[in-house]
């Protein structure tokens, strides 16, 4: 089932969206950060504002915004770079705001073309990087089919709260062309 996908960078009159959407019971154990809008601002206004360190898209389907996702290469983060421990990797976060967006391949097929648009944008980074905790089945099984492959499972070391705990480590490979 094809989707109507794009994504365009979060702006400012976004926050309300999206301080519900981390709101919502669905996301809050994976998105452990505040959904106040104070929160909101501090946390996602930076981005907004210039930081480009993580850049951040709303993902909209069929005209609709649904979602939010975020790219950013690992080296711009060392402590997660050595977390992670894949050299010239760029590492991708996602969610979907709704639950009548969630369980119909939305996620799966956000995850696949934003993935295509991060090696369009970092064209020295050769893989893409994501690492949901194990006990989010809907989100490694949405990576599984973007055709991310699992590569590492255990405890990251890491400061951000969303990493604690169990995790897995998925990457897709840049796609090599071939030339005949």
């Amino acid at each position: 089932m094809g989707h109507d996908l794009s994504f365009r960078p979060l702006r400012r009159e976004d926050f309300p969206a999206l301080s519900a959407w981390l709101a919502d019971p669905a996301v809050q154990p994976w998105w452990v950060e505040r959904s106040d809008p104070e929160g909101v601002d501090a946390h996602y206004g930076p981005s907004v504002d210039g930081d480009r360190r993580t850049e951040h898209f709303v993902i909209v389907a069929e005209g609709r915004d649904v979602g939010m996702v975020q790219r950013y290469r690992n080296s711009e983060w060392p402590e997660w770079d050595h977390a992670i421990g894949i050299a010239g990797a760029a590492s991708i976060d996602y969610l979907l705001g709704a639950e009548a967006d969630r369980g119909r391949g939305l996620g799966s097929a956000a995850i696949a073309a934003f993935t295509d648009e991060v090696f369009a944008a970092y064209p020295d980074v050769e893989v893409v990087v994501a690492a949901p905790q194990q006990a989010n089945a809907a989100s490694w099984r949405a990576l599984e089919k973007a055709g991310f492959t699992r590569v590492w499972e255990g405890i990251l070391d890491s400061d951000d709260p969303s990493d604690a705990g169990p995790a897995y480590v998925y990457v897709r490979r840049r796609p090599t062309t071939v030339t005949v």
